[in-house]
């Protein structure tokens, strides 16, 4: 069966672990879930373990781009007086509408960053 639609990993959802993560779609990560997630290990055999595991989804690109969009969704948000959301929230949901993916998340940030991006805040 193919998958339809990217999911792009928040660490919110990851770290709930594989029970959480059983959606229909493509499971991705971007190097700023990789570097949230490997900055919370607490080992060199730890951290290798969980650079392994996410070497096994499909890495979204995160460019030049993805910070441009990532500035007009904050200056969006700062004209309501409400940009003050963690930024790699914002750079991750900036990638996600980027790749036409939603954001697979337990985190209240991306509901909020969903309404100025284009992406599905899919909470777990």
């Amino acid at each position: 069966m193919a998958l339809d639609r990217l999911l792009l990993l928040d660490k919110s959802a990851y770290v709930r672990g594989p029970a959480a993560l059983e959606l229909d779609g493509e499971l991705c990560v971007c190097a700023i879930t990789r570097l949230e997630l490997l900055y919370s290990a607490r080992s060199p055999t730890d951290y290798a373990a969980l650079e392994a595991d996410l070497d096994e989804f499909r890495e979204l690109r995160v460019d030049a781009e993805t910070i441009a969009i990532a500035g007009t969704a904050q200056r969006e948000l700062a004209q309501r007086s409400e940009h003050r959301v963690p930024i790699p929230d914002l750079l991750i949901a900036a990638c996600a509408q980027q790749h036409s993916a939603g954001v697979l998340h337990r985190d209240r940030h991306y509901d909020l960053l969903a309404s100025v991006l284009s992406f599905d805040a899919v909470r777990v």
